[in-house]
């Protein structure tokens, strides 16, 4: 299961940046509509299509930002 071992909040409210422990990285633009918010990275910075895969990384977020109360 992956975890997330940093959170990045550049601009509050605008861009919320997330590094998970295997190296990746989600980025989470709250602003924009639900199909857009959400960017996935690999490791080696691609971009990560598999939605498997982003399910799995999205809900690595969701548990960091329920267990320190982010919204």
């Amino acid at each position: 299961m992956l975890n997330v071992t940093g959170a990045l909040y550049q601009q509050p409210g605008k861009r919320h940046e997330y590094h998970l422990s295997d190296g990746s990285s989600v980025v989470e633009c709250p602003p924009l509509p639900v199909s857009s918010r959400w960017q996935f990275w690999d490791n080696m910075n691609h971009r990560i299509y598999k939605k498997g895969l982003q399910s799995e990384m999205k809900a690595a977020v969701d548990y960091h930002k329920k267990k320190w109360g982010c919204k």
